[in-house]
């Protein structure tokens, strides 16, 4: 088995879908720091509300949900945009929900 694709295969998504789940979580989480250690050296500068803990907390609960029942849903990266042979993976699911990053 190819070690890109198992994983997200058992999730029920492409690895492409995989790789923007993971990498909008990367961005969100990245975002929330670069927050955190602007406002620990300077005090005086607040934290954004979406980019506070408990935005963020809900943020990854939301997506972890959705990953969690992604193969249950039938998500495909159709709801991307993408054709089948622009990944080079197959899928006949068309009514799909589309990947909030």
């Amino acid at each position: 088995m190819n070690p890109f694709t198992t994983h997200p295969q058992q999730q029920g998504i492409t690895y492409f879908e995989h790789w923007c789940f993971a990498m909008g979580i990367a961005y969100r989480l990245l975002s929330s720091v670069a927050a955190f250690v602007v406002h620990a050296l300077f005090p005086f500068i607040s934290i954004e509300p979406r980019l506070d803990l408990e935005s963020t907390a809900a943020f990854i609960k939301e997506r972890n949900e959705w990953i969690e029942t992604a193969k249950e849903k039938g998500l495909g990266y159709s709801s991307l945009g993408f054709n089948d042979s622009d990944i080079g993976e197959t899928n006949s699911n068309t009514d799909n929900a589309p990947i909030v990053v």
